[in-house]
């Protein structure tokens, strides 16, 4: 069994930051909900469990199982934990506080703080402990403890702000996990595609495999594996939601023929698409119905097809940590109990998918894919979705498209498309919102392109798309990089 780390946190942004720090210096690691019973918790046989909490308050810790403390695996427990689990051996805390200016930190000699640096440091929010017996001091701010180790049970507590692209927390991470935890760093490439070769060879012994693939390198990736599981076995469909960018279905067939030397099927779900969504105006209730077809259309190639039985979803970890589970409801299809599905990436986040991608050679063009949500171009269109709304995106889209990438620009950007809304100060005729976006901590920020790029971006959507009377430029950060990668 693979060494692994279990990760129990309310804020499923901090769960996910934590395994994917870990991950990336190929320790697995695995958010649970916070709630999750010890007995459970302990049957997965963690190498470790981290603790965190974001919370200062005394209701930091509601839910946890408390008797994992006593359980012998190791335990690093982070944040508003750390003064709960102070206050529960007897000891004490002060109220919750941001120190102004920076605070002097101090790391006592211990295998977890192994190159981490201490001395002056930022820390968003800490409570000071006041420490019973059989508690020792791990880490001092300005001298007082914000941080403990017990000294019978393998459990460390310790107010340190876990933060992306902060090479300490991401040293202090690793060194619970392999110098304290004893984790093996074997979670590289080579070992997620056997694990998930054998996980598609072990969901379909026998008969077609059916994988949807829509140019994304989810989907990808899992076309690829699924080829490498059971050969000429596998089945790729392309479904035409009329949804997409200019060109793309042609493009994403023609990759999968001369790339990946797959043979990808088409299928025309065009007016399926648009007919369900007639009248549909909000995002959410999009993203259900686009879904809701979806399954219809991959259901129904089971009654063409008797030989299937197994469906290969691209469902990633990102899509189950945040609430989304584009197999569920296919799996859930009573009408079709000798199909089973497959979800060979399921435990990846976003960006392993991507390194894997690369590892499984597959060409830039999908393993460097902008995020596209599965609504496609309905998402991007405010108010209801009609034929004439998707030409007039799609033509403005490529507009900004092609102008990105000629000035080279696209290389440095996180996404950039078009979105379309009705303009206010023309009745009858419509704006189009550009919108570029640079990967920051914690989010996404408005690019900063070149006025040029932007003015004969402009200039080409409201001399080639009629019906166009205004362009507009979106300045709004966004807080869902992380979600997405």
């Amino acid at each position: 069994m693979q060494d692994h780390i279990l990760v129990l946190c309310r804020n499923r942004s901090l769960a996910g930051l934590i395994s994917r720090t870990l991950r990336y210096r190929q320790i697995y690691s695995l958010p649970l909900p916070f709630e999750t019973p010890a007995e459970e918790v302990l049957a997965r046989a963690p190498r470790g469990v981290i603790v965190a909490s974001d919370a200062f308050g005394a209701d930091a810790l509601d839910g946890f199982d408390f008797s994992l403390l006593t359980s012998q695996t190791p335990i690093l427990a982070l944040g508003g934990a750390v003064g709960v689990l102070c206050r529960h051996f007897g000891g004490a805390a002060g109220p919750a506080s941001c120190a102004r200016g920076s605070v002097t930190l101090g790391l006592a000699e211990d295998p977890l703080f192994q190159d981490v640096a201490s001395g002056e440091h930022v820390l968003h929010g800490f409570c000071e402990l006041t420490l019973p017996e059989g508690l020792s001091s791990l880490a001092t701010a300005n001298e007082r403890p914000i941080g403990f180790k017990h000294a019978a049970l393998p459990l460390y507590a310790l107010q340190y702000p876990i933060e992306r692209n902060d090479p300490d927390s991401a040293q202090l991470l690793f060194n619970f996990a392999a110098s304290v935890c004893g984790c093996s760093a074997s979670w590289d490439e080579d070992s997620i595609i056997d694990m998930a070769v054998d996980r598609v060879r072990t969901a379909a012994p026998e008969g077609t495999v059916l994988c949807a693939v829509s140019g994304g390198v989810d989907s990808a990736v899992c076309a690829k594996l699924a080829s490498l599981a059971v050969g000429d076995r596998l089945k790729c469909v392309f479904v035409d939601t009329g949804l997409f960018r200019c060109n793309e279905p042609e493009g994403v067939i023609t990759v999968f023929a001369e790339s990946l030397n797959l043979t990808v099927s088409y299928v025309d779900a065009r007016t399926a698409f648009l007919t369900a969504l007639s009248g549909v105006s909000s995002p959410e209730e999009k993203e259900r119905v686009a879904s809701q077809v979806m399954t219809q259309v991959l259901v129904s190639q089971l009654t063409h097809d008797h030989s299937i039985r197994t469906i290969v979803m691209g469902t990633n970890f990102n899509d189950t940590l945040f609430g989304i589970s584009p197999g569920a409801s296919l799996d859930g299809q009573a009408h079709a109990p000798s199909v089973r599905l497959c979800e060979p990436v399921n435990d990846l986040f976003k960006d392993e998918v991507r390194r894997l991608a690369a590892a499984l050679a597959l060409p830039a063009s999908i393993a460097t894919r902008q995020p596209f949500p599965a609504s496609g171009l309905a998402l991007r269109i405010y108010g209801q979705v009609t034929e004439d709304k998707l030409m007039l995106l799609r033509a403005a889209d490529a507009c900004f498209l092609e102008e990105i990438r000629a000035g080279g620009h696209d290389k440095r950007l996180w996404q950039f498309y078009a979105t379309l809304v009705n303009n206010p100060d023309r009745p009858g005729g419509y704006a189009v919102c550009l919108r570029a976006l640079q990967a920051s901590q914690g989010g996404a920020l408005a690019a900063r392109l070149p006025f040029d790029v932007l003015e004969r971006a402009t200039q080409r959507i409201r001399t080639e798309v009629r019906g166009i009377t205004r362009v507009v430029y979106d300045l709004t950060p966004s807080a869902h990089y992380g979600e997405l990668e």
